[in-house]
């Protein structure tokens, strides 16, 4: 009786037009359209960064066209205070001619944040660049905010202190208006914070992937959210 019970459920679900069928706004609103995926805003394309920080930030594509990964299990530590790229995590795209792309990215990594003898409230950062330019969500673009992708805890974190960390980024590339394909390079870069002025933090990272992926059209939309 329970098998049957459940099978009418499902079946009245599927049946129903109500539940699954989405509005004709909706589909006008989510769904990347012919006359707004191409479309070629040269604002957008000048100024990636807003002006100012915006409440969210929505983007919408088609189907993916494109996969690229990268993955290493040889262990790399730094120490640096600026901005460097991960050591193998570095590639290009190629953007088609008279086309808009949305390129999602996506950093997995075992890594350990530490710092001996210390209990300021550090951190340790990852940021990925599209062309020269911070992927969404921009976090260092607005500064003091960063991205911590790990923490020394305030100096709790020890050598032993190995955890699974992961970001996903996206970044609208604008060649519409092209006839020559373009190539763009895509990069994660990483650092530390050092608030005290001693040793800087200890910065592991191991068993890594970096993915990128292409998808054709490019939508963005800046969302104001009510409070």
């Amino acid at each position: 009786m329970k098998t049957f019970h459940h099978s009418i459920i499902i079946a009245a679900a599927l049946s129903s037009p109500l539940a699954l069928a989405a509005s004709s706004a909706e589909i006008r609103q989510l769904t990347p359209q012919p006359g707004l995926e191409y479309k070629y805003s040269l604002d957008e394309w000048l100024t990636d960064t807003p002006l100012e920080e915006t409440d969210a930030i929505r983007f919408t594509s088609g189907a993916h066209f494109y996969k690229q990964a990268i993955t290493s299990t040889k262990p790399r530590v730094t120490s640096t205070e600026k901005f460097i790229t991960v050591p193998g995590a570095r590639s290009k795209v190629v953007i088609p001619p008279g086309k808009n792309v949305l390129v999602n990215l996506a950093f997995t990594a075992e890594s350990r944040c530490n710092e001996p003898g210390s209990s300021a409230p550090d951190w340790c950062e990852v940021r990925i660049l599209v062309d020269g330019v911070e992927a969404s969500p921009q976090a260092s673009s607005f500064g003091p905010d960063t991205y911590a992708f790990d923490s020394t805890d305030a100096g709790s974190e020890s050598v032993s202190s190995w955890e699974s960390h992961a970001m996903d980024r996206h970044h609208c590339v604008y060649n519409s208006q092209s006839k020559t394909a373009k190539s763009v390079p895509v990069e994660v870069q990483w650092k530390v914070t050092n608030f005290d002025a001693g040793p800087a933090p200890l910065f592991w990272l191991d068993d890594w992937s970096f993915t990128i992926e292409l998808a054709e059209g490019c939508r963005r939309e800046d969302l104001k959210i009510a409070d």
